[in-house]
């Protein structure tokens, strides 16, 4: 870490001698590796880096993607009485986290343009539905086609941020970089309990006049470890075995709960 950070140092040394080259972002991690155990409550990732070429009034923006998952939304709807989840719609490669950190608001210094080709802030993510999906059957009642929901697939799309939000998978924090002397930054995001292991990029901005001048992209592998690591790789690469084992545990704790209750 100490390493990276005199690179990182080193860097807003030199930006004073180049400040009429293009600007350019420096960017680390505290640590590249998350590893999630059976105790594993959160973690705080910290990002941190230097600027070379930095101007008064440019802004940091810290965007970390989690892995794409496709993700199944429904809608509670009120049958015969009772309240039923249907006419489920599926959104392809939704990240599976999504936090951004920046200087300040989002509005008050990026152009909507520039959010909405970088995918930066809730209100920009790319959440994509097949127009050809037809939502599920509801008591012989054949479901709509995604193209024919109009309007209402906005309420599907807020759903998805509104539940991940709840979640803590998706933060939106306003003034979570803290810019420091020389060009230097930093920016402090938390990985709740829940988050999904896999590839996460850390996408690092610098922007001037509304748009991103400089980018710098890093990576960033959270992993299960462990007992957990062994049963997760069993699991996906070895189901039936898997599943086999499962059974047998299941039964040898079914006899074993008999066992001790007719001993009593």
């Amino acid at each position: 870490m100490m390493r990276r950070l005199a690179a990182v140092l080193l860097v807003a040394l030199c930006s004073a001698s180049a400040a009429a080259s293009p600007p350019r972002i420096a960017a680390a991690l505290t640590e590249e590796l998350v590893e999630i155990r059976s105790d594993f409550d959160g973690a705080t990732l910290t990002v941190f880096g230097a600027v070379e070429g930095v101007q008064p009034g440019d802004d940091v923006v810290v965007a970390v993607r989690g892995p794409d998952r496709d993700l199944r939304v429904m809608k509670k709807r009120r049958v015969l009485g009772v309240w039923v989840n249907a006419a489920p719609v599926r959104f392809e490669d939704v990240s599976s986290y999504y936090a951004v950190a920046s200087t300040r608001p989002l509005s008050e210094f990026a152009s909507f343009g520039a959010l909405r080709r970088n995918a930066i802030g809730m209100a920009h993510l790319p959440l994509s539905a097949p127009e050809t999906q037809r939502t599920q059957t509801l008591f012989g009642v054949p479901g709509v086609r995604v193209s024919d929901l109009g309007p209402e697939i906005v309420d599907y799309r807020e759903a998805v941020v509104r539940n991940k939000s709840r979640s803590l998978l998706y933060v939106e924090a306003d003034s979570g970089v803290e810019m420091l002397e020389g060009g230097l930054f930093i920016a402090r995001l938390f990985l709740p309990s829940e988050t999904p292991v896999g590839e996460y990029t850390i996408d690092v901005y610098l922007f001037r006049g509304g748009e991103p001048v400089a980018q710098r992209e890093t990576g960033l592998r959270v992993a299960k470890a462990g007992l957990e690591r062994a049963l997760y790789d069993l699991a996906h690469d070895r189901p039936i075995l898997y599943g086999l084992l499962a059974l047998i545990l299941a039964g040898l704790a079914g006899w074993l709960a008999a066992v001790f209750t007719r001993s009593r």
